[in-house]
């Protein structure tokens, strides 16, 4: 006699490990996917489609600003019962004890969240991040529940020069059976044959041709599709010329207004599919092929798998019915009211002595105008522009009529207070200043606007807040009222994460950009185009507390190039 389950779902099954659809009854008891065949149920339930619930081969949480829990909330609902989550933007802020902390989120939520070991906190010595996570801190977080890979090895340099500490953290590692993300961003010819030494996979491909080329080193691919890097469209052909089970879909950072219209890795999969690759292959590319890569037990619906699935009214369109996970219909994703939970997370992290505008300022040598370096920002990764800045009073002062202005980094810390000053291209303001204490990624405060004493008077404030984006016009300023003209999004969780709901997040962030484009402000992904101006291991130059970093030479460069 066939022994009775839990529930029986009866539909077109999305078979992800033969790469076909087949009409059948899937028997679920325990949480497990026991049998496929009519069984006696308790409960029955029928759809058009039946598919793994999708993977997110690779991303980082923090960039959506919200807590584990309010995530979950978020993507659940659309098909997202997994995520590699790397947490090196909490762990620069406050190290082991801050990745230990979201491990612990991981018990208070549906979602299945398996963790990369930060490998580069700092991300290089050339920024001050709030923590070091070195070996011995990498072999303790190894052995943490739920961690699957050491995280994005991002300082290529010390990678391929035998640095010892980054070696150190592959080698403990490996001796775990954990995987080695990458992180290869502008790698090829003989350092991409070394640096594939020691990787596993990669998702900073912006080309089918840098993507083939580590193809070809034996790499699996991250196809990534986010917010601050749409690259998939670019990267389709490779579906077509290597073997797909190589690659996997990934969103990396993903914003949360974004979040509002989907999770990311599901329109990635509407994405593969209009480009007219066949469903179950897009399926597969989020589920199957990055459970194989981390070697999971889910992402796949057999005999023996976790119940995570997905119900679907049409595939293509990946219309969402329903969701299972460990067979609960339709889980609740945060397992408990915020205000219910306890304080895992350090909140006072932006720590500074108030700064005044001359702090902010690039000291001038002469009263002439100055050539200087400047980051232009309006492509997908910064690149060097020279311009010309006028000197006043012994500082460097904007060239609005070329849209140079000042920027600044403050280390906040609590550690020397360093500043880093310099100029960028692209951001279009016509008066006052936006800031961020989200810069990647040692999250330091970042700071542009048209003049210093603006710039000063934002940083203040955001440090008085305990971090967040905010946005100062100066045309609202009101004498009794210091902060008139100032729009903000906190975040209070180590300057990065707020525990409100994805919402309201979002409906906040509209709020700070519309603030920042009132002051004429052009970037098309609003303030949260600050967080990458600092990301010391992305070409070309970037601004960091210590200063300006011309990153394919790994040194701190000048400013200034000349004076007229």
């Amino acid at each position: 006699m066939t022994s009775p389950v839990d529930t029986l779902i009866r539909g077109t099954v999305v078979d992800v490990l033969t790469g076909t659809l087949e009409d059948r009854a899937i028997a679920i008891d325990n949480g497990e996917v026991v049998a496929f065949g009519e069984r006696p149920a308790a409960r029955e339930l029928e759809a058009n489609y039946i598919a793994p619930g999708l993977i997110n081969a690779h991303m980082h949480i923090e960039s959506t600003m919200l807590t584990l829990p309010r995530y979950a909330e978020a993507v659940v609902p659309r098909g997202v019962t997994s995520i590699i989550a790397d947490p090196h933007e909490i762990g620069n802020v406050l190290g082991a004890n801050g990745v230990r902390a979201l491990c612990r989120e991981n018990d208070r939520t549906s979602i299945k969240t398996r963790f990369a070991v930060p490998s580069c906190v700092p991300a290089t010595d050339l920024q001050t991040a709030g923590a070091r996570i070195g070996p011995e801190d990498v072999a303790a977080l190894c052995n943490e529940p739920n961690v699957v890979a050491l995280g994005e090895v991002m300082d290529t340099k010390a990678l391929l020069t035998g640095e010892a500490g980054i070696h150190a953290k592959i080698r403990i590692a490996r001796d775990a059976g954990l995987r080695i993300d990458g992180h290869l961003s502008g790698i090829s010819g003989a350092d991409l044959q070394e640096a594939a030494r020691f990787l596993d996979n990669d998702h900073e491909s912006r080309t089918a041709e840098a993507a083939r080329e580590k193809a070809r080193a034996g790499l699996r691919l991250h196809l990534r599709e986010g917010s601050s890097s749409p690259n998939l469209r670019a990267l389709l052909p490779l579906i077509d010329e290597i073997d797909t089970r190589r690659l996997s879909l990934c969103t990396d950072n993903f914003y949360v207004d974004d979040l509002q219209d989907h999770a990311g890795i599901d329109e990635a999969v509407r994405m593969v599919i209009d480009a007219g690759v066949d469903p179950v292959t897009a399926v597969q590319l989020a589920t199957v092929n990055t459970a194989d890569a981390y070697g999971l037990p889910f992402g796949r619906i057999a005999p023996g798998a976790p119940a995570d699935l997905v119900l679907l009214d049409d595939l293509e369109t990946w219309a969402v019915a329903h969701v299972l996970i460990d067979g609960e219909l339709d889980p609740e994703p945060v397992s408990a009211p915020e205000t219910d939970r306890p304080v895992l997370f350090e909140r006072n992290t932006v720590q500074f002595e108030p700064v005044v505008a001359h702090d902010l300022a690039h000291t001038a040598t002469t009263s002439a105008r100055h050539t200087v370096r400047a980051i232009d920002h309006t492509g997908q990764t910064t690149a060097e522009t020279i311009g010309t800045v006028p000197a006043v009073d012994g500082v460097l002062q904007a060239n609005m009529e070329a849209d140079l202005l000042p920027a600044a980094v403050i280390e906040r810390h609590g550690n020397d207070g360093t500043i880093g000053t310099g100029f960028v291209h692209g951001f279009g303001l016509q008066h006052g200043a936006i800031a961020s204490t989200v810069a990647h990624d040692a999250h330091n405060l970042v700071v542009v606007g048209t003049s210093h004493t603006a710039m000063a008077h934002l940083a203040n404030h955001l440090r008085t807040i305990g971090g967040g984006l905010g946005v100062y016009d100066p045309r609202l300023e009101d004498a009794e009222n210091d902060t008139a003209g100032i729009t903000t999004l906190e975040l209070p969780i180590a300057g990065l994460l707020s525990s409100k709901s994805s919402a309201k997040i979002a409906g906040t962030l509209v709020m700070v950009d519309d603030a920042a484009r009132d002051l004429g402000f052009t970037l098309s992904d609003g303030v949260m185009e600050l967080d990458n101006l600092t990301l010391e291991v992305i070409p070309e130059l970037r601004l960091t507390d210590r200063g300006l970093v011309d990153v394919r030479a790994g040194s701190i460069v000048d400013v200034v190039l000349d004076t007229e």
